[in-house]
């Protein structure tokens, strides 16, 4: 794949200038806007998995995937690491501060717990259980998390193969003032 990259930069300027623009915004791209863009993909989905319409229910979902999917293959290919931490933390740790009705827990549960349950449940866990219908919305969270992750591992994987191309090489010693 790396050979058809510089063969295609060395026959079009265009296509290697259109590259050389991609591997920028790559490398411009902070941990801190790839998590804000997937927060609030993920708190719109949860907004929009609650109304009425089930073409925004549905819509919202697959744009929030999206996002999630390419922030983890951009955040594998910059090597950053506490994306995998963050994406564990939205989709896995909501399930620590759910109540469950009836419960000991919710009947001793302090207002601002109560508060937290709430949001998890209608906001963050929304879209899980859009997904999930009747089944485990926890399963479905792990699986979410897992393939988030092993797309973060192929972003990685690309950017170590990516280094076996003269294009990539040449471009990246570009950006470094020397």
């Amino acid at each position: 794949m790396m050979r058809y990259v510089d063969r295609l930069a060395d026959r079009s300027p265009e296509a290697a200038e259109f590259m050389r623009g991609r591997l920028a915004v790559f490398f411009s791209t902070s941990l801190v806007s790839q998590i804000s863009v997937c927060l609030m993909s993920g708190i719109a989905a949860g907004l929009f998995s609650g109304g009425e319409d089930a073409f925004l229910r549905y819509a919202s979902l697959v744009v929030m995937c999206i996002v999630w999917a390419q922030a983890s293959v951009l955040a594998g290919f910059c090597r950053q690491w506490f994306f995998i931490l963050f994406s564990g933390l939205y989709l896995i740790f909501p399930y620590v501060l759910v109540l469950l009705p009836g419960t000991a827990e919710a009947a001793q549960a302090t207002e601002i717990q109560k508060m937290l349950s709430d949001l998890c449940t209608s906001v963050i866990l929304r879209p899980i259980r859009l997904i999930a219908g009747d089944g485990e919305t926890h399963m479905i969270s792990f699986a979410v998390f897992a393939a988030f992750t092993v797309l973060f591992f192929i972003g990685s994987r690309i950017r170590a193969k990516a280094k076996r191309s003269d294009f990539y090489c040449r471009t990246r010693l570009g950006e470094i003032d020397l």
